[in-house]
């Protein structure tokens, strides 16, 4: 009954095709959901917030500040992130 029921869903090429996809973009969630998670910058009411991860002592690093670009916040934790590498090991 079994063998039937896959030959009639797969017999038809845009279903079987359908399925695939299906399976296949399933699969490449759940390796994206496996890779880590190091840094995230967001904009809110004009100001960028963000964090990154320390790998050396695996924390992370928030700044809740807010900056006017994301340039200076990345700044700003890059920095944050070399001193708490070099001053607490």
């Amino acid at each position: 009954m079994i063998d039937r029921l896959v030959n009639l869903l797969f017999w038809w090429t845009p279903l079987r095709q359908a399925i695939f996809a299906e399976v296949h973009f399933y699969d490449h969630i759940e390796d994206t959901m496996k890779e880590p998670t190091t840094n995230l910058t967001w904009e809110e009411g004009g100001k960028w917030y963000g964090y990154t991860f320390n790998e050396a002592h695996g924390i992370y690093l928030f700044d809740d500040t807010g900056y006017e670009t994301m340039t200076d916040l990345w700044d700003n934790l890059w920095v944050r992130d070399m001193e708490y590498g070099t001053i607490y090991r």
